[in-house]
């Protein structure tokens, strides 16, 4: 890179960003004080990854606590920076213009959302470490229909840049997804956290599967009762109180030994739905 593709403070941000990640200590390359947009930001401390994170959006801030909160999760890294010179050879092949500020003319540094490492198994059955690359768009503001099947005619330059950047994951043999708040809902947001509220004490691996399974079961047979009622027909069944069983549903919920429908928001006083 050089000055005429980058301002100094460009250069130098964008180097000292990448001496964080190769010195294991990630930061976010923009933050909430550095972007200029409307609606709602979030600067929050992350308790699992044990520093501070940057979340553009409503959106994004549901989508990281998805994501963070998934046992497979190893890390999450949000408003990832690109290569620029990547980027603009990327534009110039598709013969698009790449990302940059119209009245100073310099180039931009493009982002994406997330980049995430999973814990996977391979086709062989061994353990190995799968990345990600995730685009958290709003879909009214991308596609025409509630099935996301069809582009809006009014988000070609959006499209672009999208494009740009599944080019660039692809050349580095990382994944490359679109994902809104259909799939990133409200309910998965609240099921979460109403699980991590709820956790007051450790919970015994060992009993937690063998919850799950009695807990499945259960509700098979009580489809239409209450988590409440369920959970005290869980606990007679086990010979637990009602309060460990409560413990051991969150702790389920949290690990997917319970796979819940995100349909709707968890409550004691409702009917829940499993996978």
């Amino acid at each position: 890179m050089n000055e005429l593709i980058l301002n100094r403070n460009d250069i130098g941000k964008y180097n000292t960003w990448v001496r964080a990640i190769n010195e294991k200590m990630y930061r976010p390359y923009l933050t909430v004080r550095k972007v200029n947009k409307f609606g709602r930001r979030h600067w929050l401390w992350c308790d699992v990854q044990k520093r501070e994170v940057h979340l553009l959006s409503d959106g994004e801030r549901r989508a990281y606590e998805i994501m963070v909160s998934d046992p497979r999760t190893v890390s999450v890294f949000e408003q990832y920076a690109l290569d620029i010179t990547d980027t603009l050879a990327i534009a110039k092949q598709f013969g698009v213009v790449h990302p940059r500020n119209y009245k100073t003319s310099q180039l931009s540094v493009m982002t994406t959302d997330f980049l995430i490492v999973t814990q996977a198994v391979d086709k062989f059955g061994a353990n190995t470490i799968k990345k990600t690359a995730y685009t958290f768009k709003y879909s009214s503001e991308l596609y025409s229909d509630s099935t996301c099947s069809a582009f809006l005619k009014s988000a070609t330059r959006t499209i672009q840049k999208l494009k740009i950047e599944q080019e660039y994951w692809k050349r580095r043999g990382i994944e490359y997804r679109i994902i809104t708040e259909l799939q990133m809902t409200k309910e998965w947001a609240w099921n979460i956290n109403f699980c991590k509220i709820g956790i007051k004490q450790s919970v015994d691996q060992e009993l937690a599967v063998k919850f799950s399974a009695l807990f499945y079961n259960k509700w098979e047979q009580n489809r239409y009762i209450n988590l409440s009622n369920l959970l005290k027909l869980s606990a007679l069944a086990m010979r637990i109180d009602h309060f460990t069983a409560e413990q051991l549903f969150y702790f389920c919920v949290l690990n997917k030994l319970v796979n819940l429908v995100h349909s709707s928001c968890l409550q004691k006083h409702l009917p829940i739905e499993l996978e």
